[in-house]
């Protein structure tokens, strides 16, 4: 008689385990594979009637990992990484400007600041097509699916992480007309304190940039509205929900929004950062010289090194509102 032989792992399937791993949850591991998530979690399923053996565990904050799924999850991540090193092999070779590349950066800065030019990189390079991935995490970690990261970290000490400086942002205290009509105008922190204060989870990254005096003001303020959605943000903001610290590029986006006479808030660096050997594909250096004209500071000064108060952007003209108003 035949012996009868358990069926194999689909390699597929130990790959969309491996995402659900690393992003952190079925949904963005759909988003990032381009799956549906009922498909993501029939698959993870289907692999562990294979190995017969449950790998994931749900929960509030996502997934986690059981026993055996920390020993399924080395194995995938060694095959992930052969296949990355695989690809990046035959993207040596590759020389021509087409095909996709996986662009990674914080929701606010994709859909305020990249998406707009994309129409415009489209007609200049119509053979090349961007997945965009607008994740809610301050800092996009440069992961083996990812070709570019636009992050405010430089990639950390890993020598396989190439980091270019992208822009500076620099922050200053922003509310809107109707809400300062209503509440009246903080000219100092201590007066800043009493009133509604609009807060993005990631305004401390690069807490280096930020002044002792701020820093011990959001110890202390208890934010009407914390969210970590720029999107809900911006409109809080318009719609005079409150103050709030914002990047003084938001007036190209949110002209209405009025800056306040105090001091500047903080400043951040912003960088794209991708594997050493990625910008070798001619498509993703394509990529990468567009991201620096996106944000270009010869032009765009609320880019500069130095801050640039915004009544000298060149735009029309912003609203400054100070202690006389």
């Amino acid at each position: 008689m035949p012996e009868v032989r358990r069926q194999r792992a689909d390699w597929s399937d130990v790959r969309v385990f491996w995402a659900v791993v690393e992003m952190r949850g079925f949904g963005a591991a759909s988003r990032a594979l381009g799956l549906s998530q009922p498909t993501v979690t029939r698959r993870v399923e289907d692999l562990e009637i294979r190995l017969g053996a449950r790998l994931l565990v749900r929960g509030p904050g996502g997934v986690s990992l059981t026993e055996a799924g920390k020993v399924v999850y080395e194995y995938a991540r060694a095959m992930e990484h052969s296949a990355v090193q695989m690809e990046r092999t035959v993207l040596n070779q590759d020389r021509r400007e087409e095909g996709r590349v996986i662009l990674a950066a914080p929701d606010g800065v994709g859909g305020y600041l990249i998406g707009p030019s994309i129409p415009d990189f489209m007609q200049a390079n119509p053979k090349i097509t961007i997945t965009l991935d607008c994740g809610f995490w301050p800092d996009s970690p440069v992961s083996e699916y990812v070709d570019l990261s636009v992050q405010f970290a430089d990639g950390g000490p890993n020598p396989d992480i190439v980091a270019t400086p992208l822009a500076h942002f620099h922050y200053a205290w922003f509310s809107s007309r109707r809400y300062l009509d209503l509440y009246g105008t903080p000219t100092t922190l201590q007066e800043l304190a009493s009133h509604r204060i609009v807060q993005h989870s990631a305004a401390t990254r690069q807490p280096e940039g930020w002044g002792a005096k701020t820093a011990a003001f959001y110890d202390l303020a208890e934010p009407a509205l914390f969210t970590n959605s720029s999107a809900a943000f911006v409109t809080a903001m318009q719609t005079g929900l409150g103050v709030g610290a914002m990047p003084t590029v938001v007036l190209t986006i949110a002209p209405d929004l009025v800056m306040l006479d105090l001091p500047p808030v903080a400043h951040a660096r912003l960088w794209v950062c991708h594997h050493r050997d990625i910008a070798k594909s001619a498509r993703v250096a394509r990529v990468m010289d567009w991201l620096k004209d996106v944000f270009d500071p010869r032009d765009q000064p609320w880019y500069r090194a130095e801050f640039i108060h915004p009544s000298e952007f060149g735009l029309s003209q912003p609203e400054r509102v100070s202690a006389a108003s």
